[in-house]
């Protein structure tokens, strides 16, 4: 079996710097890349990473991304992090996989944010986060990492985020908490058959929609 080719950094450039002139996305889907290291910079398109596979951790915090960022199905062997990011469309990691932690405190979101299906190892940091659209986290598995003497637990984050659509976290499973204090969200909250180990944080929240715990379990309820 022939082996992948893994991108040099320099072929990641070429493909960002060809995105931009044809006014396309960058187009990495099904690729191999050792990393991605793009914090603190503009890119004038999208990102395509679906079925991609990422051997280090993916960074783009502070970055500004004028198009949407697809991770569809993509597997990150370290962690994500996109906080204080501005995206201009939406951010999906639907049914990918990330071995470390998922981190986009602070960032804004014009589009969707669709993280259906996802699991990570870890924690998930959604506070601060101003999305325009949908929060879509239905069936995500948040569970705790174990480092060498050391225990990350699968805490789910959303404190503070400001959501204007819907929030789904139906069928989800979450190791640790989901904290949800002061959060807004414009639509429904659906939290429908969500396993939550330990503590579930209401308090302060406002959802102008309905919120509907149906099913859900867990540990401890703070409202």
């Amino acid at each position: 079996m022939k082996e992948q080719h893994i991108l040099t950094n320099s072929e990641v450039e070429e493909e960002i710097r060809l995105s931009g002139l044809q006014e396309r996305e960058a187009n990495f889907s099904g690729k191999i890349l050792p990393f991605l290291i793009l914090q603190e910079r503009t890119l004038d398109t999208g990102l395509n990473l679906e079925d991609a596979i990422i051997l280090g951790s993916l960074f783009l915090e502070k970055t500004e991304v004028k198009g949407k960022i697809n991770l569809t199905r993509a597997s990150i062997k370290d962690s994500f992090y996109c906080g204080l990011a501005k995206i201009q469309g939406d951010v999906i990691l639907k049914s990918a996989n990330v071995k470390g932690i998922v981190n986009l405190m602070g960032t804004k979101i014009e589009g969707n944010l669709d993280f259906a299906g996802l699991t990570l190892n870890g924690f998930l940091s959604l506070a601060k986060i101003d999305v325009k659209g949908d929060v879509n986290l239905k069936a995500i598995r948040v569970v705790d990492a174990y480092h060498v003497g050391l225990i990350v637990k699968g805490d789910a984050y959303l404190r503070e985020a400001i959501i204007t659509g819907g929030l789904d976290v139906s069928n989800s499973m979450i190791e640790g908490s989901l904290d949800m204090l002061k959060v807004y969200v414009g639509l429904n909250c659906n939290l429908v058959d969500a396993k939550i180990s330990q503590t579930l944080v209401l308090k302060d929240s406002k959802i102008k929609g309905k919120l509907d715990l149906e099913g859900a379990k867990y540990k401890e309820l703070i409202k």
